[in-house]
């Protein structure tokens, strides 16, 4: 998915451990762009994996479950 053609994007949860990770209305999982020690991690799409039934997040893989307990439900909108 190239994001050059989106705007803005309209979040629907975030997650109490995971201050870079925002769910968006059409139920897809995002990372926005943010600094890990002198690396720049630009916004992207997090996959679902169904075989493992998770996310691969910061090189650690986080079920469906324990993103689904720590989601804070919001009305926001941020531009990309």
């Amino acid at each position: 998915m190239i994001f050059n053609e989106i705007e803005t994007l309209e979040i629907k949860y975030r997650f109490k451990f995971y201050p870079y990770l925002v769910c968006g209305v059409d139920r897809k999982l995002y990372q926005l762009a943010h600094f890990k020690k002198s690396r720049t991690c630009n916004f992207k799409e997090i996959p679902y994996n169904k075989v493992r039934k998770g996310y691969r997040v910061n090189s650690q893989w986080v079920s469906f479950n324990r993103l689904n307990k720590f989601k804070i439900s919001v009305c926001e909108v941020i531009e990309i």
